[in-house]
């Protein structure tokens, strides 16, 4: 009997390599997409993890910055407390305290004993009015055990746990003591508060919006965090995203291109079968159901070992990726929803995207079959003006949304689909300004490069249509190359620039235990040593009143020595006495309209009077950008502020050099004198925080490679068997007069033109969707990494060049009387 069904995998044998590659295809596709699906989904929940660990389970923070000098008072904490929603509540304080006599100023947190608080500062053991909880860095400095004694405000607490830093994190100086006890190290007017902020613990069904409005209406001034909602957890999350929605819509684009493509090949080879099956008399519907079978099961097929493949990918493979390249730990679950969701979406856009292939097929009759080459005009009619206007109306729409709310999700992710959407807009136009291109190229191509090319161009009007897959494969790449490589290469510069930002110096000294006998007189010492080109150091941050606007203003400053700023360059040269003299940033000067030689009367607050006490005036001596955070002003250690100040220490020394080895080991005699001095430098640093950028990077070269070899060997497959199927055009054209070299020449004039123009129009669509992108974060600085963009389009102009030289070459030289025959 008669079935369709048996015809239609029968059929499969005469083009099995065409049905592997789109197997194969589907198979990366669903890998990929898959895989990076279960990346993002274990990211998000690692990073909810990192959350935990560094916030605990408080859901919220509420209180004040320590600058706007208030507390929570006891009513304020229980009115908190009593707010629907609210599961529990533990209140913190913050202070400053002199540690062992030698740390004046060292951060301090009063506590309670609950477990909302143990998860936030991750200590365990309950803490007495005698006892304190100290950093490991606190330990190391004073070389302290848990039970040892530890003066804190000149008074003896016993040592009772000792704080491990978090993985990543750096070890800081921090102690934990009760708080009753951290209440009296604070202003007097302060003592009968209860916090400076609150840890609060929700309900799960509760919303924290609701309970935000709630504490606005208790007062306005309090500052609310919602864990959840830290701007540095949404960026890391949101870019995240980005990066996995933009690759992931690529990789579809090429897949289904490619795909496309590789079904074309499918059918030019079943095409004598589908002309002898409608010569016999199969309807168009029997064709069409046979051509849809066959979709059905490829596609079926690919998304089933796809998904297998994704799963030994991700609990076989990534554990063996991630132990050989040496990468963090990964979680390496396997969420069923998620897995069904993607392969079930994935299914259907492939599935609806080859429909037009089975309508396509089962509209040809035999003569059309034959001569559907002849038949590929490329028209832009009323109906797709329409469709191309709406669509670019819609990506404007979206985009101007996005730039309105570009601090937000919302404008973030408008920006990227408006984005998307315009370069949709761009793919679907290419068909036509391919078509614009060659015709306006027609002339000066015939003039410049000969009557082959000129040939050339003009039998490939024919062919856009059906080898725009090609294009559309080619120009997807690019823009994954440019995107991916330019966001790899500006995070590294980026965070060159902030390595550098840190370290003014290759070497540099901290003086962590605040060693009064450290002094700037140490510089003279080590400026002898024979690696050293120089050095300078930087005092720790003190206060100084200006008498500005008719008003005592309080800042915070820090010495340098401007003269050796101003020898290596660090600062323009100054007008006046750098002694006497202040160097104030521009952002200070134009706020307070302030220029060089003006003169400003200074002063120190002295807590005990409560008042100002005026020392003498000084001269602003330049302005500057250099070296400032936020801070606004810099003084010189011999200026009377900075002899006069009992608390200006030297904070850390920084050392020019060019050999960092040869110094570290020459200054070793400052360990003798002062032991607990840290060492380091930028080449060690930069070393650490390159490793985890190289392993991404490393990944994503991974997949990139795999996606240029698939590109590669589906756009190379597809020309070969466009140039094969014109071989009757190319034996008429021989026996016309066309030599075996001019023929080589018009096959690669057109082979290249296809590669090139999607070289080109990926090159441009990928620099204007990255800049969109960019818009993103303005404040980052965009790096395009032009030698690997210029060395995967030689790879690919090569390969093709090398590959259709062959080509060219067979065909040039088969026997003219043997091809009429066949």
């Amino acid at each position: 009997m008669f079935n369709l069904n048996k015809i239609a995998i029968k059929l499969f044998r005469a083009a099995a390599a065409q049905i592997l590659m789109s197997i194969s295809i589907i198979m990366i596709c669903i890998c990929l997409i898959m895989t990076m699906g279960v990346y993002i989904w274990n990211g998000k929940t690692k990073m909810q993890e990192d959350i935990y660990a560094l916030f605990g389970y408080a859901d919220m923070t509420v209180g004040y910055n320590p600058e706007q000098e208030s507390w929570l008072s006891e009513n304020q904490v229980e009115s908190i407390s009593n707010i629907e929603g609210v599961k529990e509540v533990s209140p913190v304080h913050l202070t400053h305290t002199n540690v062992e006599g030698v740390l004046p100023s060292v951060y301090t947190v009063g506590v309670e004993d609950d477990d909302l608080v143990k998860s936030r500062y991750h200590f365990k053991e309950n803490v007495k009015s005698d006892e304190v909880v100290i950093s490991q860095k606190i330990a190391r400095l004073f070389d302290k055990q848990v039970g040892d004694d530890l003066l804190v405000n000149f008074e003896p607490f016993t040592v009772r746990e000792i704080l491990t830093p978090l993985p990543g994190a750096p070890d800081v100086q921090l102690i934990i003591l009760q708080n009753e006890v951290a209440k009296q190290y604070l202003p007097a007017h302060a003592k009968a508060s209860q916090g400076v902020f609150t840890l609060i613990d929700l309900y799960e069904e509760t919303y924290a919006s609701s309970v935000t409005e709630q504490l606005v209406r208790l007062d306005d001034e309090l500052r609310i965090d919602v864990t959840n909602e830290y701007d540095f957890v949404k960026l890391n999350f949101q870019s995240l995203m980005i990066f996995i929605v933009m690759f992931s819509f690529f990789v579809l684009v090429i897949s289904c291109v490619l795909l496309i493509s590789t079904f074309q090949l499918l059918f030019f080879k079943l095409k004598q079968q589908l002309m002898v099956l409608r010569s016999l008399g199969a309807t168009k519907k029997q064709v069409g159901k046979i051509v849809q079978i066959q979709v059905l099961t490829i596609i079926s097929i690919g998304t089933v070992f796809g998904t297998a493949l994704s799963y030994a990918v991700i609990k076989k493979g990534l554990p063996t990726i991630v132990h050989k390249m040496q990468l963090p730990e990964v979680s390496t679950q396997f969420p069923v929803w998620l897995i069904i969701s993607i392969a079930l979406s994935i299914f259907i856009i492939l599935f609806a995207i080859m429909q037009g292939q089975v309508r396509k097929t089962m509209k040809l009759l035999p003569l059309q079959i034959t001569l559907e080459n002849f038949n590929t005009a490329v028209k832009l009619t009323k109906r797709k003006l329409f469709i191309i206007a709406f669509a670019v109306l819609t990506s404007l729409l979206f985009l101007s949304n996005g730039f309105k709310h570009d601090d937000s999700g919302q404008g973030v992710f408008s920006i990227l689909f408006g984005s998307l959407i315009l370069c949709a807009v761009v793919f679907y136009v290419l068909p036509y300004g391919f078509t614009l291109l060659i015709k306006l190229c027609l002339q000066p191509v015939r003039k410049i490069f000969g009557n082959e090319a000129y040939l050339a161009c003009q039998q490939l009007m024919p062919q856009i249509r059906k080898n725009m897959p090609i294009v559309l494969s080619v120009v997807s790449l690019m823009v994954i190359v440019i995107f991916g490589t330019t966001l790899f290469k500006s995070v590294q510069e980026n965070e060159k620039a902030y390595h550098t930002f840190l370290y003014e110096a290759p070497v540099a000294v901290a003086n962590d235990l605040r060693y009064p006998t450290l002094t700037n007189d140490i510089i003279q010492e080590i400026d002898r040593l024979p690696s050293v080109d120089y050095a300078f150091a930087r005092s720790t941050y003190d206060h100084l009143e200006l008498f500005i606007d008719e008003k005592w203003q309080g800042e915070t400053f820090k010495a340098i020595d401007i003269e050796k700023f101003v020898e290596v360059g660090k600062l323009q040269s100054v007008v006046g006495n750098a002694n006497n003299g202040l160097i104030v940033s521009e952002e200070y000067a134009e706020l307070y309209h302030l220029k060089v030689g003006d003169r400003v009367r200074t002063g120190k607050f002295n807590f005990e009077a409560q008042s100002v006490v005026e020392l003498e005036s000084m001269q602003i001596i330049g302005l500057t950008t250099t070296g400032f955070s936020n801070l606004h002003i810099m003084i010189d250690w011999d200026s009377a502020v900075a002899k006069a100040s009992d608390t200006l220490l030297v904070d850390d020394i920084m050392i020019e050099t060019k050999n960092i080895d040869e110094t570290l080991q020459e200054i070793q005699f400052l360990h003798e004198r002062w032991p607990a001095l840290g060492f380091s430098d930028i080449e060690t640093f930069t070393a650490e925080n390159n490793q985890f950028f190289y392993q991404r990077w490393s990944l994503f070269i991974s997949v990139l490679a795999i996606l240029i070899g698939a590109t590669c060997i589906g756009v190379i497959q597809t020309l070969m068997y466009t140039i094969s199927g014109k071989m009757e055009d190319y034996t008429i054209q021989r026996l016309i007069g066309l030599s075996p070299n001019g023929l080589i020449k018009l096959i690669l004039s057109q082979v290249f033109s296809f590669i090139s123009y999607g070289l080109c129009i990926g090159i441009f669509i990928g620099y204007i969707f990255t800049m969109l992108m960019a818009l993103i974060d303005t404040g980052s600085h965009i790096v395009f990494d032009f030698k690997l963009l210029l060395n995967i389009s030689a790879f690919f102009l090569i390969l093709t060049l090398i590959v259709f030289l062959i080509q060219g070459y067979y065909i040039s030289r088969k026997n003219l009387a043997q091809r009429l025959i066949q």
